[in-house]
C-alpha cells in the first residue's frame, strides 16, 4: 500500500502537468490568432475607408462628367469631339531579297 500511494500521486501529478502545459499552448495559440485577427481587422478598416472615399468621389458630378466624356464619348452642347487620325509610316525602305541559290551562299560561307 505504501508503494502504490507514491505511484498514484506521480500519475495524478503528471496528468495535472499535462493539462497545464496544454492550457498554456492553447492560450499562446489564442493570442496568436487574436493578433492575426487584429491585423486583418485593421486591413479591412483601411479598405473600408478607401471604398467610402471612392464612393464619395463616384457620386460627384465631376466623376460622372469624366466617365461620360472618356468612356461614352459624350460631349457638352457646343463642343466637338476630335479624333486624331493614326499616321502610317512615311518612309518604307525596300528590302532586297537575295536571288542566289542556297548552295552558292553556303559555298561562300565556307570557302
Amino acid at each position: 500500500m505504501k508503494k502504490i500511494l507514491p505511484v498514484i500521486a506521480i500519475i495524478i501529478l503528471l496528468i495535472v502537468i499535462k493539462n497545464n502545459i496544454s492550457g498554456i499552448f492553447k492560450t499562446l495559440e489564442d493570442e496568436n490568432t487574436a493578433g492575426n485577427l487584429k491585423e486583418k481587422l485593421s486591413e479591412e478598416q483601411r479598405e473600408n475607408l478607401f471604398l467610402k472615399e471612392r464612393l464619395f468621389y463616384v457620386k460627384t458630378n465631376q466623376f460622372v462628367e469624366e466617365e461620360a466624356r472618356e468612356k461614352l464619348l459624350m460631349n457638352r452642347p457646343g463642343e466637338y469631339v476630335v479624333i486624331a487620325p493614326t499616321s502610317a509610316p512615311l518612309n518604307r525602305e525596300k528590302i532586297e531579297v537575295e536571288t542566289r541559290p542556297n548552295w552558292q551562299k553556303w559555298f561562300e560561307l565556307f570557302f
